[in-house]
């Protein structure tokens, strides 16, 4: 074979990868078709009733959907194991020696009403991790503020000049807020790439709760140089710094499963991965050229703008031939937890507005197929949990007329149905726990075979006893999300949109009051349904007992979950213990150290003090304190805190008289209203995915031409000519 006839790297890997979906695809249905089979043996007769037949429709869903999370679990880990005997897992890449990355690269972080101290704080972290490693100096950072509430938005302020000041990051740290919240995040992302992306080759997210060091970051880029055509590299991001019960439970739950889960999709993905939103790495100009946000038809909560548009921006990566990918190591990128039960559900009533809206999208035109099977998964996601409470409730009423309580129900005579039967039944109970257990049970052996990590998680004692209360403590949980999820689902379809509000990352517990408004009917229907259906079946009690007790439980745990205390007594004992508490990441522990050291009192200007007051003369054009004439009138406008230079160069700005006001360079940007119904429009029209015009390019706007000062039109991130 000559040279020229060989197959290529990347052809051997597509057909690699082509051969994994094949065998995903064969495992899942087998798994399902045998469930199915197994469950028919149910119902003995040969004539079916209304409640059989709507069991046997919802019961494969319910097990495709669970035996497609087994099996991506189960091929991380052969993954996994496959690198160990390799040797490569854990391997850190050679990355002394390089090109320069520093100048290219931009570290976004997106926040809005968050906990000012905590931002900063990891901040300060991450730049000083970030600017340790060599060939990243030079990098900038940029915090994009959609904060409403003035008095945070004036502490951001501070801390931004705070953080300019410690890590003389003058000309290398900019802050920005708009006051015009278009887009919410993404819009907020957008809006960067159009003014700025265009001086960048690399964008790295973050999340206000984001934590991720140099080496990671370095690694990352060093990947994204070798191969042109990847747009975005996802990292795996593992929590870290929980205090409560709920916030541990979930900290020790994603070190044991999440490591398998987020390998098997790298593995069954290849290129066409997903994107959570932060702790990415992105390249602008691939960004900038196909990410633009369709508008959905209809109206909010499933039409309008797009919630989640980490899923929709990795699928129109993947549409116009870029590649997407997971990175699924142990190393560098963190982030926390929700701190209780209350808040954790807070944050998925947001995610399920957003994933339903993706139904929109799954049949749209020119998406790649990996891409419609993540937006049909995330759908699944949220709607399980009302599929699952109907099939309960089928079951129930199944067994209920099996003891004559409901045979004159017309629901319960039986349909003539002629269905093969088969003859085992033993595997009916044992295959849907198989398919819940497995997956823990992959992430405990590749722990348990690693001194490190089975000491970390607090040896194989340590690791048992979590394990057994985290079954314990999630089958109690697991109801009452159910029904939260189920009722976030119909408020949804009945037109209550989610709207935008700030996330609780912290904190001792909610109060009292709120736990009872939430949990009272859980605990209420958790009763009712006790008495009621124990009182006819002692059977059909039996069936529901896992349900009724995690909802008459509901209050106590709900209120148990958010608490510190809690948390704190399980780790004294030496449960729901990970190895980043015992053996502390540096950036973790320098994160630690920021929010130890400093408070309120040293949000201080720049120039306030007289450590500062030179660093304060060099920075007047770059601070984000208030200044008189033009900087005081503008306070109130979308680049108020934007520094007057190009970033990198503070000296060459335009002097205020010959700068454009907000108002007209959006004019010139055209009107994202224009924008819309243009983008409905096309939706109507031609049923594919319209999208918003991506990041303005010299064709799109009119440049500086002595009115618009040249760091705001900067270069074009999508074509790299200078506006």
């Amino acid at each position: 074979m000559s040279g020229s006839d060989k197959p290529s790297a990347s052809t051997r890997s597509t057909a690699a990868t082509v051969s994994i979906r094949l065998l995903f695809a064969f495992l899942v249905v087998t798994t399902t078709a045998a469930a199915l089979l197994e469950f028919r043996q149910l119902f003995p007769s040969m004539r079916l009733n209304a409640v059989e037949i709507a069991l046997l429709v919802i019961f494969p869903i319910l097990i495709a959907w669970l035996a497609a999370n087994f099996w991506i679990a189960a091929l991380g880990a052969a993954s996994l194991f496959w690198h160990r005997l390799s040797r490569v897992i854990g391997a850190r890449e050679d990355s002394g020696y390089g090109p320069q990355i520093g100048p290219r690269l931009v570290a976004v972080m997106p926040i809005y009403n968050e906990d000012t101290e905590r931002v900063f704080a990891g901040l300060r972290a991450m730049y000083r991790s970030l600017d340790a490693e060599g060939r990243l100096s030079g990098f900038h950072l940029f915090v994009l503020s959609d904060t409403r509430d003035p008095v945070i938005a004036r502490r951001e302020e501070l801390a931004c000049s705070a953080l300019m000041r410690d890590v003389d990051g003058v000309g290398r740290v900019f802050y920005r807020r708009r006051t015009q919240n278009v887009g919410r995040k993404a819009g907020n992302i957008q809006d960067f790439c159009e003014r700025w992306g265009g001086h960048y080759e690399y964008m790295l997210v973050l999340d206000a709760d984001s934590l991720m060091d140099g080496e990671t970051v370095l690694r990352m880029a060093d990947r994204m140089d070798a191969d042109p055509k990847l747009a975005l590299l996802q990292s795996w991001p593992r929590t870290v710094r929980a205090r409560t019960l709920f916030g541990r439970l979930q900290q020790f739950a994603t070190s044991v499963q999440g490591q398998p889960i987020a390998e098997g999709l790298g593995v069954l993905m290849g290129d066409s991965c997903s994107y959570w939103g932060h702790n990415a790495m992105i390249r602008v100009r691939a960004f900038a050229a196909s990410c633009g946000l369709p508008i959905l038809p209809g109206k909010p909560p499933i039409g309008g703008e797009i919630m989640s548009h980490d899923f929709v921006e990795a699928a129109l990566l993947v549409a116009d031939g870029w590649k997407v990918r997971m990175m699924a190591d142990r190393q560098g990128s963190f982030e926390e937890p929700p701190p209780s039960l209350i808040a954790s559900a807070q944050r998925d009533r947001r995610w399920c507005q957003g994933n339903l809206q993706h139904v929109q999208l799954i049949a749209a035109k020119g998406l790649a197929g990996m891409s419609r099977y993540h937006f049909m998964m995330g759908v699944m996601a949220y709607l399980a949990s009302p599929i699952w409470l109907v099939f309960l409730i089928l079951g129930t009423v199944q067994i209920l007329g099996a003891t004559d309580v409901l045979q004159t129900v017309d629901i319960l005579r039986p349909i003539p149905l002629i269905i093969p039967r088969t003859a085992d039944l033993r595997i009916l109970i044992g295959l849907p726990l198989l398919l819940l257990l497995l997956p823990r049970t992959f992430g405990l052996t590749a722990i348990a075979l690693n001194r490190t990590l089975r000491r970390g998680h607090g040896g194989l004692l340590g690791l048992a006893g979590s394990t057994l209360l985290e079954l314990i403590l999630t089958t109690l949980v697991a109801p009452v999300m159910m029904l939260l999820h189920t009722r976030f689902v119909v408020e949804i379809l009945i037109g209550r949109s989610s709207g935008w509000g700030a996330q609780r990352r912290d904190g001792d517990g909610e109060p009292f009051r709120q736990i009872l408004r939430v949990h009272w009917l859980h605990t209420l229907l958790g009763v009712a349904v006790a008495i009621g259906v124990g009182w006819v079946s002692l059977e059909a009690l039996a069936w529901l007992a896992p349900i009724i007790i995690g909802l008459t439980l509901a209050i106590p745990v709900s209120w148990l979950s958010g608490r510190e205390s809690a948390g704190a007594f399980l780790y004294w004992i030496g449960l729901f213990r990970v190895p980043e508490e015992a053996d502390p990441p540096a950036i973790v522990l320098a994160l630690e150290r920021e929010l130890e050291h400093r408070g309120p009192g040293d949000l201080r200007p720049v120039g306030s003090t007289p450590a500062g007051a030179r660093l304060g003369r060099r920075s007047r054009r770059s601070a984000v304190t208030p200044r008189r004439g033009w900087a005081a009138r503008a306070r109130t406008r979308p680049n108020a805190a934007i520094p007057d230079g190009l970033p990198g160069s503070a000296r060459t700005a335009c002097p205020p008289s010959r700068r454009r006001s907000p108002g007209a360079a959006e004019a010139v940007a055209s009107p994202r209203s224009r924008r819309r119904r243009a983008a409905s429009s096309a939706a109507r029209n031609t049923g594919g995915v319209p999208r918003r015009r991506s990041a303005g390019c010299a064709e799109d706007r009119a440049g500086c031409r002595g009115r618009r000062c040249p760091p705001a039109s900067g270069r074009c991130a999508r074509s790299g000519t200078r506006r």
